[in-house]
């Protein structure tokens, strides 16, 4: 087994390794030139979820690419979801590629942010993606997604907005209150943050947008 370090981001000393199991993993993200659907999962907190409704020839448009660390991939084998004996890293539509795990922060959460936000430095050339947190199981065509958010309605970028709360303060006191995050006071000087840099409520003045917090489960 060849085992190659590639540098992901826009940092040459970027803290996120992918650690590709064989050279083909790489050469087919590069490869994947139309769409492609990404997940993760870190510290085995979520399960491997298979999209549903899928067209008869969406695999031949769409490439599913699933990122995990050494335990959560030990788990796949454990359950026999991966077989030892076979060279090919896949689980029904998802391609799973490791990632180095002496190169991971502590939190999986954190670990997770980094292929979500970078998956255009990961798939190159990809002309469109569709991220897809763990705990999220699609259950609608992605092309058909694709077509109906961004395509016909000729925008960059599809992401729904909160089911709970329209302001980033909001969300961040419920996320300190029901111990989301176990850093208090880092969510505080964030805010700070925010807020020294121009942030403030959502207001009916913001229209179009409906919303100044947006939910990132699923961003097209």
């Amino acid at each position: 087994m060849v085992e190659l370090k590639s540098l992901v981001g826009f940092l040459r000393n970027s803290p996120f390794l992918i650690l590709m199991g064989f050279f083909l993993d790489r050469i087919a993200m590069e490869s994947c030139t139309g769409l492609v659907v990404v997940s993760a999962i870190f510290g085995d907190h979520d399960k491997i979820r298979q999209p549903k409704g899928l067209g008869f020839r969406t695999l031949d448009h769409a490439c599913f690419y699933m990122f995990v660390d050494e335990i959560t991939l030990k788990q796949f084998r454990y359950h026999n979801l991966l077989s030892r004996k076979t060279k090919e890293m896949r689980i029904g539509v998802w391609r799973i590629v490791k990632v180095l795990s002496g190169e991971l922060y502590e939190n999986p959460a954190m670990n997770g942010v980094i292929p979500k936000y970078l998956v255009h430095r990961m798939f190159p050339n990809s002309k469109y993606s569709i991220w897809v947190d763990a705990k999220i199981q699609l259950t609608v065509d992605p092309l058909l997604l694709l077509y109906s958010l961004v395509i016909k309605e000729d925008v960059d970028m599809a992401i729904s907005k909160h089911p709970f709360y329209v302001h980033t303060m909001e969300e961040a006191m419920a996320t300190a209150r029901w111990k989301k995050w176990w850093d208090v006071d880092s969510l505080r000087i964030q805010i700070e943050t925010y807020c020294e840099n121009g942030l403030q409520p959502w207001s009916s003045n913001k229209h179009p947008y409906p919303s100044g917090n947006k939910s990132n489960s699923i961003l097209v």
